[in-house]
């Protein structure tokens, strides 16, 4: 921005996002403030960057396509999966897996 010269106009922004703020905003505010911003920005990002758990990796990477940015960055990346019987479990009933009980 210190290079362009001072006349130049900003652009139009495709979209903006309004937040409230005063010396009483509590920012860690879930519904208030985190929720809202997280979806102006998946909106704008066509993403979405909710946190899942590896089991739910897991299942994403055997249903969907395009995995959510927290599974590309952390269980595709060889992070692991914890087993659990439950998971077990799941993985035979969806006929990923073998019973051999």
């Amino acid at each position: 921005m210190q290079l362009r010269p001072p006349d130049w106009p900003l652009p139009r922004p495709d979209a903006i996002h309004h937040i409230v703020e005063d010396f009483l905003t509590d920012w860690t505010a879930p519904n208030a403030h985190i929720l809202p911003l997280r979806r102006f920005l998946e909106n704008c990002l066509s993403t979405d960057l909710r946190n899942f758990l590896a089991e739910s990796c897991f299942l994403f990477a055997f249903t969907h396509q395009k995995l959510p940015p927290s599974c590309q960055q952390g269980y595709m990346r060889m992070q692991g999966l914890v087993g659990s019987r439950e998971l077990r479990h799941h993985a035979v009933q969806a006929g990923l897996l073998q019973d051999y009980t």
